[in-house]
């Protein structure tokens, strides 16, 4: 895997509502952190690794890869924008130092109370989750376009895509997947599936 980021910190901040003044390494850390564990989980380890390769090496830009480019214009980045976001704001909030955790204030402006905050928070992980919903769907319907998405059996202990929605809440997602691995050349039904075939379930799965 490779150190690279999938967005810049300036897009974040043209794309957020985070001030212009705040420092890159706050925004780093939170672009680093989300996604190593949001935009990982939803593609699994492997085609989240592929893409970090295509992108460090600007292949994503091949024509080989227009899925790829596409996946990662039209929906990685600007779910990763949303989590960024959601985790910056923690730092915003409060601030660890050496005497301990610390909430600052000036004199021009007074700092938001917890419900105030709680709110916030709310607020922009619920945009984040609605478009990782989308990215996911996307990934089901469109499976096809990405090899690496289904390839469970490659590296065995890494993360496999995660399915089910973001949200966790009664939203109908696939959570049953056909891939073709390392078990004797077939199928592998990875979960049982009560949804029907044509929307990403198994043979088995419900009418």
């Amino acid at each position: 895997m490779v150190n690279v980021l999938l967005i810049s910190e300036q897009r974040l901040k043209d794309s957020s509502p985070l001030d212009p003044n705040i420092d890159s390494e706050e925004l780093r850390y939170g672009i680093a952190t989300a996604q190593m564990i949001f935009t990982q989980e939803t593609l699994g380890t492997n085609f989240y690794n592929q893409i970090l390769d295509q992108v460090y090496t600007g292949d994503i830009q091949l024509s080989a890869n227009t899925y790829n480019r596409e996946l990662l214009n039209n929906f990685i980045q600007p779910t990763l924008i949303a989590f960024s976001y959601y985790l910056v704001l923690d730092n915003l909030f409060v601030k660890a130092v050496n005497i301990g955790l610390q909430q600052f204030r000036s004199e021009q402006s007074e700092s938001i109370g917890i419900k105030e905050f709680r709110y916030m928070k709310e607020q922009a992980q619920q945009r984040a989750q609605f478009l990782d919903n989308l990215m996911r769907r996307h990934l089901v319907f469109e499976s096809w376009k990405y090899p690496a998405y289904s390839q469970i059996g490659v590296n065995r202990g890494q993360l496999i895509p995660e399915f089910t929605g973001a949200f966790k809440s009664s939203i109908t997602l696939p959570t049953s997947r056909r891939f073709r691995g390392q078990y004797g050349g077939g199928f592998l039904n990875v979960f049982d599936c009560p949804i029907p075939f044509w929307y990403g379930g198994g043979p088995n799965s419900g009418e």
